[in-house]
């Protein structure tokens, strides 16, 4: 974000090089652009920050990435369900509502249906059940 405190800086010596004879227009030119060079420090401590937090987030992930290791060891066949793209969600226990009050399709388990009534999961709402 260099380019924005060097635009800004730029921008500040041609309102200096220019002429201006309105000492309120002047004034207010000013402003904004100290407010403009406010903002691109800002940006650039954020900047900063974000790089030393990527940093620390890759030194967590390699640190992890280890303690896995050593608990899970490098086996081979352990199964990710979220990499996996033959795993399928088996539905047959499951009933799919619109729920009325979020408008939402849930899938509710049959187990957790009492008297034809079950809650949604996303607003907790009841929804009665027409089985």
């Amino acid at each position: 974000m260099r380019d924005v405190s060097l635009k800004v800086s730029y921008l500040k010596g041609l309102v200096d090089g220019l002429d201006i004879e309105d000492a309120k227009t002047k004034r207010a030119i000013t402003e904004i652009i100290n407010v403009m060079s406010d903002i691109a420090e800002a940006v650039d401590d954020l900047e900063v920050m974000m790089e030393d937090t990527q940093e620390y987030m890759e030194s967590i992930d390699e640190d992890l990435g280890e303690l896995e290791s050593e608990v899970y060891g490098d086996d081979e066949d352990y199964d990710d369900y979220e990499d996996d793209e033959d795993y399928e969600f088996d539905d047959e226990g499951f009933i799919e509502v619109d729920c009325p009050n979020c408008h939402e399709v849930v899938y509710i388990d049959k187990d957790f249906i009492e008297d034809n009534k079950a809650e949604c999961p996303n607003c907790n709402a009841v929804i009665d059940i027409e089985q």
